[in-house]
This record gives structure tokens, sequence and C-alpha cells, in this order.
């Protein structure tokens, strides 16, 4: 092999190396862009949600002192229960209004800590990872608040403030 085809394979071998370097660079220095859309097929709704509340069936000389609230599955209510022995309860409609089966995932309430075993909080119709909620149906969960009624100490009438809070899960 000649000295010169020698110098025209290496020339040849650095343009091209510098095309694939010029291509290579100028697909990395261009922008990408991506347009378009995803989402869950089948119009799928979630709508689980607290429709009613009763304002209170009152034992003794408890009293509703305010009217229950919701919003979402969040109930709120505000009782004064003035000596042991009185108690109020609360009638919760949960309704699925949805497209998705539901079940409860889990219930908080939220209560004074200083209650202690003076004040009782109870809650019915409901358990945890076992109470469902198919579409178009409705669940009663009750709420009693309480004043115990073996504690005779401290008689004074005390306004009682309690939360649930229900968090349903798809099934």
């Amino acid at each position: 092999m000649n000295k010169k085809a020698g110098k025209d394979t290496v020339i040849a071998i650095l343009v091209a190396a510098i095309l694939v370097m010029a291509a290579g660079y100028a697909l990395l220095s261009s922008h990408l862009k991506i347009t378009g859309g995803a989402g869950i097929g089948g119009g799928d709704q979630w709508n689980v949600a607290i429709t009613n509340i009763t304002e209170g069936t009152p034992t003794g000389s408890a009293i509703n002192r305010s009217p229950a609230t919701h919003n979402g599955t969040v109930a709120t209510f505000d009782t004064l229960l003035q000596k042991p022995g009185d108690s109020m309860t609360y009638d919760i409609t949960i309704a699925n209004q949805g497209d998705l089966d539901a079940v409860l995932d889990d219930m908080v309430i939220v209560t004074d800590p200083s209650d202690d075993n003076t004040i009782l909080y109870e809650v019915t119709g409901v358990q945890k990872h076992s109470t469902t909620l198919d579409v178009n149906t409705t669940n009663t969960v009750t709420v009693r608040v309480s004043w115990n009624e073996n504690v005779t100490e401290d008689v004074e009438p005390m306004e009682k403030s309690i939360t649930v809070i229900l968090n349903y899960v798809q099934r």
C-alpha cells in the first residue's frame, strides 16, 4: 500500500467521524417535544360522601348545641351534656353515587383527649376493612356521645365536640 492511499483512507475515516459526531451533536442538542395525554378510560367516577345527618336524639337532658355539619366523609357534632347518663345520638347517611364500589378503609374519631372515661364515644354501623358501599347504595352510621353514668364527680355541664372521619377506598 502506498503512502498516498494510506493518507486518503485516514482522511476519509476522519471526515466520516466528524460527520457522525456532527449528526450526534445535532440529535442531542435538539429539543424533544412530546404532546398528548393519558387518562383512565371508561369514565369511572368516585363519589362517596355523607348526604344527611340527623340533628341528634337526646337522652336525659342532653342538648344538640348546633346543627351537625359534614363535608365529604367528615362529620362534626357539638353536644351539651348536663349530667351523668345524658347522651346524644346522631345518624349519618353515607351514599355511593359514583361508578365504583367502595369499602371503609379507616375511621378516625377526633375527641377531647382529656375525656378519659367521663365521656364515651361510640360509632356503630361500620367496621374498618369490611363495610362495603356498592354503587347506588347507602349506609347509616350511628354516632353516640354520652356522659358515663358511673362517673359522679365533677358534674358541671360539658360541651363536647366530636368529629368522625370515614375514609373509603375503591373495593
